[in-house]
């Protein structure tokens, strides 16, 4: 018996030591390719290894493999529009919000508040940098030039001496000056006086988009519609369409070690090599004609960053394109759910993601979901998933066809927050003006005429007792809110409870029904726990991060979880936990929140660039005591086999069932551990466990998700 109690000890030591794991997911990370289509940088390292500045982070090419970094790694924006290394091989980007460093470990922001544009290195080591001014004069994101010595930083803007603060390129020449390609001409820097050259001193126009120097310290400049210029300190050339140049509007200019130029275009790419010039585009094999970085690798490999359609490698003979491969299809996350098979579904504001643990597939309105926008998602207990969205109603998809179903084909109304199946299979659906149910056939429509407390529903829950919750939000009258709230409907009647019955406020955003048949309900000032006669309310004075409540999960143990717009709370009936930024969060504005089958949190945020989190927390010591009457199984969902934890040690009776009731499966023996079910020859679907101590009579209950 001391053994027995000793190895038990050990499991649930085992079980109280494992450690919390964070993962995330977002659009950049989740290709296992090229981060994003939108390629604005390339630029070779000391190590031959190929980067490219996306709209959607940075990925990384040695040749065989691919990785991907982005603001969850601590990129400072995922929008990199320039890419340039040190004498030291350290990396610095330019983003949409500053610049930062990368030295093969660390990042490092160095500067926030700038759209960086371009970057250069003078002979001393200084950094200089060129920014796009956005808003003007005053605006909000300041332009001009930056340089920093590696302590300081020193801005110049136009009441310096520069032309114009939107700087579009820089480059610094043999004598250590500092050019600058501005829309109003270009600018040169020689440590104290600024030089302007507009069209009067020989530009072909004062709109500059790009500028190098050759070798022979000559100035090359690019236009958008003039072609490109070539200025050798005393004389001006001009080369156009009419002398080769593939488009006159010219994005980047890139010289070769060899002096020969390369110039992207809208319409192709244009080498030049001082007498001949070659045009690659698509008919040559290029992925789009629309280019707008080039770089040539140690092997002697061109380059070529599209907007659209990826990276295409040039090897002289051969052309290889890279493009994003699937992966999340968007990073404002609406809502996500799991089903039984163990995938994640995930709505976005710009389509659906399906998640197996491996692969990402998505769906968008050119596969038949009615809109891009999709609110919220259900899957029924046949496997269908149903997206309700935001102007085009709600999609039905049992993994082959595509159904829609709107206010011309019986849905009360278009915008859908809200879906729930009722035990009869019954599809319930919360929209903007009420509440439609489905039966298959027919469609029945409920509002405020029948007992809604509001026409605007947010969130939809069901009981244990086949009850309908509603969360509602209050309505615009013309001059104030009015109504809002929580119904209950249970099939006859309906029951409205407001503030003046408890709910602590009446614009109510969630609902969740625990494993009590407690409700929860979270609105836009705290929580309310009602247990069907009492109300409980909890706020920020309780530990809630924040009051204004988006989401509820409850997971396999009773912890209830609120997404919020200050974090995540956990709370475990005593004890509040919570996660924000600082220990683990993306963002602390969550906007949902699902529990899968191996009681992982899942949650999805508001903001740009955050995706989703999982969070693995592990089981702690206290699992078990909170289990209560309830079985633990691992892994669960199962496909081979899974162990069932044993509450303690004893002679025991396990009978499975069926949904329908019917047993399939009895085991009869002692345990004092665990007890391992093979389920390889089992069903797919959801069965019910019993586990009876034969020598106290006491009965624990548990459920079993079984796979293929």
């Amino acid at each position: 018996m001391k053994i027995k109690l000793f190895l038990l000890l050990v499991i649930i030591f085992s079980l109280s030591s494992s450690a919390q794991k964070w993962t995330y997911y977002n659009t950049a990370n989740t290709s296992k390719q090229l981060c994003n289509n939108n390629v604005l940088a390339i630029v070779v390292d000391h190590n031959g290894y190929i980067w490219f500045g996306t709209e959607d982070g940075v990925s990384k090419y040695d040749g065989i493999k691919w990785k991907t970094y982005s603001n969850i790694n601590g990129l400072g924006s995922n929008w990199v529009s320039t890419i340039a290394i040190d004498a030291e091989g350290n990396m610095w980007l330019g983003t949409l919000m500053g610049i930062s460093k990368f030295d093969g470990v660390n990042w490092t922001t160095l500067i926030n508040g700038y759209y960086v544009s371009s970057i250069a290195f003078d002979k001393l080591g200084n950094i200089w940098i060129g920014n796009n001014e956005i808003g003007g004069d005053s605006g909000f994101i300041s332009g001009g030039v930056l340089k920093f010595d590696g302590k300081n930083w020193t801005n110049f803007l136009k009441k310096d001496g520069l032309s114009n603060n939107n700087v579009k390129g820089i480059a610094v020449d043999n004598k250590n000056n500092i050019w600058c390609a501005t829309d109003s001409g270009v600018c040169k820097f020689n440590g104290t006086n600024w030089t302007t050259y507009t069209i009067s001193d020989g530009l072909a126009s004062n709109a500059v988009s790009s500028i190098a120097i050759d070798v022979q310290n000559y100035k090359w400049f690019g236009y958008y519609g003039d072609g490109v210029s070539k200025f050798n300190n005393n004389n001006w050339t001009y080369y156009t369409t009419s002398n080769g140049l593939a488009n006159n509007f010219v994005f980047g200019i890139f010289i070769d070690a060899n002096d020969n130029k390369w110039f992207s275009t809208n319409d192709g790419v244009s080498e030049f090599d001082g007498i001949n010039w070659t045009t690659y585009n698509k008919t040559n094999g290029l992925a789009n004609n629309l280019v707008k970085a080039i770089a040539i690798d140690v092997s002697g490999n061109k380059w070529f960053g599209t907007i659209g359609s990826g990276v295409s490698e040039y090897d002289g003979v051969n052309w290889t394109t890279f493009t994003k491969s699937p992966g999340l299809i968007n990073n404002n996350i609406n809502f996500i759910t799991t089903e039984i098979k163990g995938n994640i579904w995930i709505g976005t504001q710009n389509g659906v993601s399906k998640f197996d643990g491996i692969n990402w597939t998505n769906y968008n309105t050119s596969n038949g979901l009615a809109d891009y926008w999709v609110n919220t998602i259900n899957v029924d207990n046949k496997g269908n998933k149903w997206f309700g969205t935001w102007n085009g109603g709600v999609s039905k998809f049992d993994d082959i066809n595509w159904l829609t179903y709107n206010s011309s084909n019986g849905l009360v109304y278009n915008y859908v927050d809200a879906i729930a199946e009722d035990a009869n299979g019954d599809i319930w659906f919360g929209t903007g003006s009420g509440v439609s149910k489905f039966d298959g056939l027919n469609w029945t429509t409920y509002t405020k005429n029948e007992g809604l407390a509001s026409n605007f529903i947010n969130s939809l829950a069901i009981d244990t007792k086949g009850n309908k919750w509603f969360g509602c939000s209050s309505e615009w009258n013309g001059g104030d809110y009015e109504g809002g709230g929580l119904s209950k409907f249970d099939g006859l009647k309906w029951t409205s409870y407001d503030t003046s019955s408890g709910l602590v406020r009446n614009w109510v955003n969630t609902i969740a029904v625990d494993h009590k048949d407690n409700i929860w309900v979270g609105t836009i000032n705290g929580i309310s726990e009602f247990d069907g006669t009492n109300w409980t309310t909890y706020s920020t004075a309780d530990g809630l991060a924040d009051n204004w409540v988006f989401s509820i999960a409850i997971d396999t143990y009773d912890n209830k979880w609120f997404g919020t717009i200050g974090g995540v709370s956990k709370f475990d009936g005593v004890k509040w936990t919570n996660y924000t930024t600082e220990n683990g969060l993306v963002d602390n504005w969550v906007n949902t929140i699902a529990v899968d089958g191996n009681n992982n949190q899942w949650f999805g945020y508001e903001e740009d660039n955050c995706g989703v989190s999982k969070l693995e927390e592990g089981i702690d010591s206290n699992m078990l005591r909170q289990l209560g009457n309830r079985l633990l199984t691992y892994p669960n969902p199962s496909n081979e086999e899974t162990n069932l934890l044993i509450p303690q040690p004893d002679k025991y009776t396990l009978i499975i069932y069926n949904l329908s009731g019917k047993k399939v499966r009895q085991y009869n023996e002692s345990s004092d551990e665990k007890m391992l079910i093979k389920t390889s020859d089992m069903k797919p679907g959801i069965y019910l466990l019993s586990l009876k101590s034969l020598t106290n009579g006491k009965t624990y209950y548990g459920k079993l998700v079984v796979t293929k």
